[in-house]
């Protein structure tokens, strides 16, 4: 009987002895550390297959920092909080491209009803686009003044009209030029034969002198512009391959007007239509008009027009252009303007230019040749540059057609480069004991010139112990925070530090701090 009593006591304790190792094994548990760790790592081809993005890169900083969360945690899974990582990235960033048209609420918020020069666009983009990165281009559109050319007719242009003796307009009543349309058809004469090759709608405030009974000076507004020629009298023709080969330009059936081609000159190109004309219309009337569309090719085919009037003998080019009373009137102008260290047009290349940089048409096919060709070019322009100064560039690109593409570059001291789309980038991240979240947390160790800042520099410590200075923790911050804000002066709203410095509390070791900069001071995270 005492046998089988010592037995169960003996199987009793030793179910009774398990309970409290449990308990033990479940504290160690309970304790046990948090793995920490830093890494600097840069995405790879793998990375970018894994995160499902076929392109290798990231759209835009937003999307990197929802998806690389996820990534860390896979490849850290027993990281814990406090732990850091700096993760490098490739990022599509093109130029940014905006579209704006200036409305009234605009002038009105600058005090103003359009906008003419540069101190006007840098109150309205400063305004309007207050945080633009350098390279982004607004094409603009605006109301502004009317460019008008000042011009004061010359003794001999009184002698083209007629009124070289007394280098005046007689407008005295009765007198040939006290009618204004008189006047205006003169001051047209004049200008049109001043300046034939002025561009459409060009404006001019003509001074003029005039005798009223006694010597004045008078102004017109005049503006240029093209009428259509009388219906009646014109023909429409198009110029048809027999028509081509008539003139040597069989082969391709049109007039090579590139620069430097057979038919670049406009006057050789008349030349050839009078031939033609004359060949197909040997009847036609002193004053008949023919309206002349015909193939080109510039780089890009297309078709041109020109208009001729048969004089009794051949065919010149007619013109229908005039100069007819204008009235001051604001203009709607569209402009591109590219930040750089202001907001101003980008730099764009002349044909002269091109053929500089050892292209044959005014235009690049080639965008790589494109770049590299013209951050050569830009070594010229720019002879006094820079490190770090930035330009922005505008070329012509031949794809089937002419295009514009815009590139910016940077100076490196010696080298133009290209600003490429896609470019590395790099965001820190932390773990805050759940997840990884965007960070920018420092790892900071004090150093001995730190810890003699503070007064602390005979034992290169804090001392902790009971009693002892740096025993609170809010001395300990406050000591920090000097040593923080001496070294990192220029830190922004927000920034982080896990600082670690040595300690003495009764024996060595290392403690750490994880503090935030709020306002002018650093507190404890």
């Amino acid at each position: 009987m005492k046998k089988i009593f010592y037995s169960f006591a003996i199987l009793s304790l030793l179910f009774t002895s398990c309970n409290p190792m449990e308990d033990i094994y479940d504290k160690l548990d309970a304790k046990e550390s948090v793995i920490t760790g830093e890494a600097t790592i840069t995405l790879t081809d793998a990375d970018y297959d894994a995160l499902d993005l076929s392109f290798g890169n990231f759209s835009s900083i937003d999307d990197a920092k929802e998806m690389i969360p996820g990534f860390l945690s896979n490849k850290y899974p027993v990281w814990g909080k406090e732990s850091l990582a700096a993760v490098t990235f490739k990022l599509y960033s093109p130029i940014k491209f905006e579209s704006y048209t200036v409305i009234d609420a605009d002038y009105t918020a600058l005090g103003l009803t359009s906008l003419n020069n540069s101190g006007d666009f840098s109150d309205f983009f400063a305004a309007k686009f207050p945080s633009e990165v350098k390279g982004t281009v607004v094409d603009l559109t605006y109301k502004t003044e009317p460019t008008i050319i000042d011009y004061t007719l010359t003794d001999d242009d009184y002698d083209l009209v007629g009124n070289g003796r007394f280098d005046n307009f007689d407008i005295r009543t009765g007198r040939a030029e006290e009618d204004i349309e008189v006047r205006r058809a003169k001051i047209q004469t004049i200008l049109l034969n001043n300046f034939p090759d002025a561009p459409d709608a060009t404006k001019y405030n003509v001074a003029y002198a005039a005798y009223d009974g006694s010597n004045v000076t008078l102004e017109m507004l005049v503006k240029q512009q093209q009428n259509a020629p009388d219906a009646s009298l014109t023909t429409n023709y198009t110029l048809t391959e027999a028509d081509f080969a008539l003139v040597g330009n069989g082969t391709y059936n049109n007039f090579d007007i590139r620069v430097g081609g057979p038919e670049e000159a406009v006057e050789t190109r008349r030349d050839k239509i009078e031939t033609i004309l004359l060949n197909n219309f040997p009847s036609v009337a002193s004053g008949d008009l023919y309206n002349v569309t015909y193939a080109i090719y510039d780089g890009a085919a297309g078709t041109r027009k020109m208009l001729v009037e048969f004089d009794g003998s051949g065919y010149t080019i007619f013109s229908t252009t005039s100069y007819e009373f204008y009235t001051f009137a604001l203009g709607d102008a569209t402009t591109r303007f590219t930040l750089t260290d202001d907001w101003t047009a980008p730099i764009t290349f002349t044909s002269d230019e091109y053929s500089l940089m050892g292209q044959r048409y005014p235009n690049f096919s080639d965008k790589d040749e494109a770049i590299y060709k013209i951050g050569i070019y830009l070594r010229t322009l720019y002879q006094f540059a820079a490190a770090d100064d930035f330009v922005a560039v505008q070329y012509d690109y031949y794809s089937g057609g002419v295009s514009t593409q815009n590139v910016n570059y940077v100076f490196d001291g010696s080298v133009w480069n290209a600003i490429p789309s896609v470019i590395n980038e790099t965001i820190k991240f932390g773990h805050d004991g759940t997840s990884w979240v965007p960070d920018n947390t420092i790892k900071y160790t004090l150093t001995g010139a730190d810890y003699t800042l503070v007064g602390n520099g005979n034992y290169g410590n804090f001392d902790v112990r009971d009693g002892k200075t740096e025993q609170p923790e809010s001395v300990r911050i406050e000591k920090i925070n000097t040593i923080l804000l001496n070294n990192f002066p220029s830190d922004a709203e927000g920034q982080k530090y896990i600082v670690s410095y040595n300690i003495y509390n009764g024996a060595n070791g290392v403690w750490s701090l994880a503090v935030i900069k709020e306002g002018s001071e650093y507190v404890k995270q």
